[in-house]
């Protein structure tokens, strides 16, 4: 399981919700889309990432940076950066 099956999980359940449909429809985008982002293929926005942090009642500073230290098209250096700003974090949510 990847840092954002985690978040969306802790989402769903938080909000009600079952399925990755509905989470879709809740963030206002394509179910397709989000699938995507949910296999770490695309990066999913990080104003996306924020509502879904909010609705988890999590950090959505943590949040931001477990879901793009761990996609698939994250940069070396991006990766760098985004585990200094995880590593306060570390344990919590992954």
């Amino acid at each position: 399981m990847n840092a954002m099956e985690s978040i969306v999980g802790i989402y769903k359940m938080k909000c009600g919700l079952r399925f990755d449909k509905e989470v879709a429809e809740a963030l206002g985008i394509n179910a397709q889309t989000f699938n995507k982002y949910m296999k770490g293929r695309n990066r999913l926005p990080d104003m996306a990432i924020a509502k879904i942090a909010e609705g988890a009642q999590l950090d959505a500073l943590q949040v931001i940076a477990a879901t793009n230290l761990t996609q698939e098209n994250t940069t070396e250096e991006e990766r760098e950066f985004w585990a200094q700003k995880l590593g306060k974090y570390t344990g919590q949510i992954l």
